[in-house]
């Protein structure tokens, strides 16, 4: 009887322990959390007015459940459990497990993958007309004009994709415009859809962990958009594959493993492309345009550097985080590189464009992103087909 009664007792101390133990460790923190892998910002402790006293407790919930002690701890823990128990995720809207264990991102980038988000006739249109726009702007100041749409992982690596979500079209988003562009318009675009389909099948140029290209992707990108660059510029250098020296480490990091509380779970092989005489650019001081107001990566937002060699043209990037590798690969064949990521806004930026007086523009666009370019016209294309 009383080893029943102690059984009893020890049960009830320790459940009231591990559920006072989080408000106990606010003040004391007999235990530290982990980071917050969410990329989002925790809601804000809400400000209590006698006068609207209605949203206060779903703001204050908010709070605490953004905030309460151990949080990130405990849903690392959730996230491994079902991981590596039911090899799922448990938030499959923003990450999607593939085969062999490659992540793919999801929302978008899986209505880009199943054919949901292709583009109408009239779509296909105004970006069209706002693409020539930009060519002729730029050209009145002496400036050529390249498209480029980056193209997804899933795009490219589709075979590892989930055969649970059914492709209502093979042709992408990107390759759609990409294809139209080239039999509508005389915008100089390139294309990497079918460079990637076919390196793809060889080597890895995504990240498996993450949605972006890793630096052999983006080493493939930059040789063939410097190749069509100079047909116009034929005094730029090109980029030779023999130049570059291939350092080949091992990782558990990854924006997606990163949403999955930072597991560990999963493993990447990563690529450092580094020239075998090093880097002719060198990074330069940023001119310190404004920012994007709310653009949540600052730091990303200007980039520069330089050669020194006042013989060869200037270049300025408009972009997205796919910039990020393949600007100092391209830096090396321009007398100076400006990068600028406007917040996935991908506007002409006429006032960057007259302060840098770029020899050449370039525009990069994640295809899965297309449709923001709507959101930022240069004109009002409705209004001039009246």
């Amino acid at each position: 009887m009383k080893h029943h009664r102690f059984r009893q007792f020890f049960l009830i101390v320790l459940f009231l322990s591990i559920i006072y133990f989080p408000l106990l460790n606010v003040k004391n923190t007999f235990l530290k959390d982990t980071e917050n892998t969410e990329n989002r910002q925790p809601a804000p402790m809400p400000v209590l007015s006698l006068k609207k006293l209605d949203p206060f407790p779903l703001q204050f919930e908010r709070y605490y459940s953004d905030h309460f002690s151990l949080r990130q701890r405990l849903m690392k823990s959730y996230y491994d459990f079902n991981l590596a128990l039911y090899h799922k995720t448990p938030n499959p809207d923003q990450v999607v497990i593939g085969k062999n264990n490659w992540l793919f991102y999801g929302g978008n980038e899986v209505d880009t993958y199943t054919g949901k988000n292709r583009l109408t006739q009239e779509e296909l249109q105004t970006l069209t007309k706002e693409l020539e726009y930009r060519k002729q702007f730029l050209a009145s100041l002496g400036t050529q004009f390249f498209f480029v749409v980056a193209p997804i992982k899933s795009s490219v690596y589709s075979a590892f994709f989930p055969e649970n979500f059914i492709q209502l079209n093979k042709e992408s988003i990107g390759l759609q415009l990409v294809r139209y562009l080239s039999e509508n318009s005389s915008v100089n675009c390139i294309n990497l859809f079918d460079l990637f389909g076919e390196n793809g099948q060889q080597d890895l140029l995504y990240y498996k962990n993450d949605n972006h290209w890793n630096q052999k992707g983006a080493f493939m990108a930059s040789q063939m958009i410097v190749q069509k660059i100079h047909h116009e510029f034929p005094q730029i250098p090109s980029i030779q594959s023999e130049s570059m020296e291939i350092k080949t480490t091992t990782a558990t990091t990854g924006n997606l493993t990163k949403m999955l509380s930072n597991t560990t779970l999963f493993t990447d092989t990563l690529f450092e492309l580094i020239p075998k005489n090093g880097f002719k650019s060198k990074e330069q001081p940023l001119v310190g345009y404004p920012v994007v107001d709310g653009f949540p990566y600052p730091w990303e937002y200007e980039m520069v550097r330089e050669t020194g060699d006042t013989s060869l043209p200037r270049l300025l990037i408009i972009s997205d985080s796919f910039g990020g590798h393949i600007f100092p690969f391209l830096s090396e064949s321009f007398s100076r590189t400006v990068k600028i990521f406007d917040s996935w806004q991908y506007k002409l930026n006429e006032e960057i464009v007259a302060s840098e007086k770029p020899d050449i523009v370039i525009l990069i666009v994640l295809e899965s992103n297309l449709r923001n370019m709507f959101d930022y016209l240069s004109i009002d294309h409705k209004s001039q087909k009246k």
